[in-house]
């Protein structure tokens, strides 16, 4: 027994939540492999060792055995220990041992380890306990906005008069049918909202505002067939910010520096509350890679575009 066990041993409360949660952790992460925690195996030296949590697997003809040793040390693991543990690793033949310890590893811990061939973690939960992770991750919304521009042409021979404020007052109608559909800019910023219309940055020019035969009064009392068309000008906005993590639950590779899990929920932000965050030019800009990119565009029968406040 080291004097780190002496001082928090194996049997006190903390150290049997920790091997149960880092069990239940890798039990998410391997399902159809066996999980078992505070167990004993007979090492080649011929003395029963007491196994944390123990993982076994089959492929093929070959049997896994991969060992997790924990320590709920209130200071960091230090070299010392990852030499006892690798020598527990080799007594019980494990094909893999690792170390996973909340307070995490001292430097030199981590470089003998990484001589060792043996995986250093600390176990990262959002349920509540003693050990639960509150975490936020960098994110980029990136939101469209367009601005809008009408054209319309008619071939009919009549004679045609269009008011000035025609895109929000002059109604359009399907030629089929005879249903009225809305004035133009009604249906382009439904269009819009719904997705229908391209959303790259930049122009697009003469789009049709619905795939189908329109047709609109001509300024004296006619329904005449028309072709009506807008332009779009499309532009990017960036907000960089960190969005709340609600569920998650994995491992923190304290060598590789990254989270392993399986999947993770995020939480809800309102729109103002992304306003708040940094706004960029290029996602280039943010101050850490992005885990997450979220998409949207700003609605037209919503007002709350930047440029619209």
């Amino acid at each position: 027994m080291t004097e780190k066990e002496a001082q928090f041993p194996k049997d006190d409360a903390d150290y049997k939540k920790l091997e149960k949660l880092v069990a239940r952790i890798q039990q998410d992460l391997a399902p159809r492999s066996q999980v078992t925690h505070n167990v004993r195996l007979k090492g080649k030296s011929g003395a029963q060792r007491q196994i944390d949590v123990l993982v076994e697997d089959k492929i093929g003809q070959y049997n896994v055995r991969i060992v997790l040793d924990c320590k709920d040390y209130k200071h960091p693991v230090d070299i010392k220990d990852v030499e006892e543990c690798a020598g527990l690793f080799e007594d019980v033949s494990a094909m893999r041992g690792v170390i996973v310890c909340p307070a995490g590893f001292t430097k030199n811990a981590k470089t003998r380890a990484q001589q060792l061939q043996i995986d250093l973690y600390s176990p990262v939960d959002t349920e509540p306990h003693k050990w639960q992770a509150r975490l936020k991750v960098p994110a980029v919304c990136d939101f469209r906005e367009a601005r809008m521009s009408f054209g319309v042409a008619t071939s009919a021979p009549l004679p045609f008069k269009l008011p000035n404020d025609f895109m929000t007052t002059t109604m359009i109608t399907d030629a089929d049918s005879g249903e009225e559909l809305g004035t133009m800019l009604a249906i382009a910023s439904a269009e819009w909202d719904a997705g229908n219309y391209p959303t790259e940055p930049g122009e697009h020019a003469r789009i049709p505002i619905l795939a189908r035969k329109l047709k609109m009064e001509n300024g004296y009392g006619t329904q005449i067939p028309v072709d009506l068309t807008v332009g779009l000008l499309v532009s990017k906005i960036l907000y960089f910010g960190q969005f709340p993590v609600t569920r998650l639950s994995g491992f923190h590779d304290r060598i590789g520096d990254g989270i392993i899990t399986n999947a993770f929920e995020i939480g809800l932000l309102s729109l103002e509350e992304v306003h708040k965050w940094k706004r960029l030019d290029d996602i280039s800009e943010a101050s850490v890679k992005p885990v997450i990119i979220l998409s949207g565009l700003y609605s037209w029968s919503d007002e709350v575009s930047p440029s619209k406040a």
